[in-house]
């Protein structure tokens, strides 16, 4: 576990400088509306996919930001409550030692977006070098993507899955109550840039 903690650490430490801050807003209200209530678990989340799964045998996800990012970095998708587990305890303690914004930075810049298109490369191909500039549209697409990866064939089903899953998320932003907690991110990553392009014009 410790060397799955470490690797998780690492990879956040390396990669959350990639992604601009305001995309983490869209994957919040689309993956884990609850990320600000919970230390890296939604037990909210847990007991009503239970409360589903029990009383009309549906399945729901119940992982959080932490828990995707788990995921993708130690490659571990097998079907195991033991699994399940010690994805659930490497999350609760890598958010004690990261925060939330650069867990969920890091985990865009790895995630798989569909054939040929994956991490920050992948995002670069659809909204272009300067990933600041992407619209909301735009980041609303990637983040659907998580769901509903683009394959290489049967291309028309997934157009409408991702479409659907595109209405959803932009419905979720209309009503979400974070739209400050968006304009400080976005503030914060003009601030930045700024920044950065006044030190290399100094001599």
């Amino acid at each position: 576990m410790k060397e799955k903690l470490d690797k998780c650490i690492q990879v956040v430490d390396q990669q959350h400088s990639e992604i601009p801050g305001f995309y983490t807003y869209y994957l919040v209200v689309a993956e884990d509306h609850r990320s600000y209530f919970h230390y890296g678990i939604d037990q909210i989340g847990i007991i009503r996919a239970l409360f589903k799964r029990f009383f009309s045998s549906e399945i729901q996800g119940a992982s959080t930001v932490e828990q995707q990012f788990v995921r993708v970095v130690t490659g571990d998708y097998s079907y195991s409550l033991q699994r399940k587990f010690k994805e659930q305890l490497l999350a609760v303690l890598l958010s004690k030692k990261r925060n939330k914004i650069d867990i969920a930075k890091a985990y865009l810049a790895i995630a798989y977006y569909g054939h040929n298109c994956e991490g920050t490369f992948g995002i670069s191909n659809l909204v272009g070098n300067d990933l600041k500039l992407a619209s909301e549209s735009q980041v609303i697409s990637i983040v659907a993507r998580l769901k509903y990866p683009k394959p290489l064939a049967n291309v028309e089903i997934w157009e409408e899955k991702s479409n659907r899953r595109i209405s959803y998320i932009t419905k979720r932003c209309q009503l979400s109550a974070n739209k400050s907690r968006l304009r400080a991110l976005h503030t914060e990553d003009l601030r930045h840039c700024s920044q950065n392009n006044q030190s290399l014009r100094k001599p």
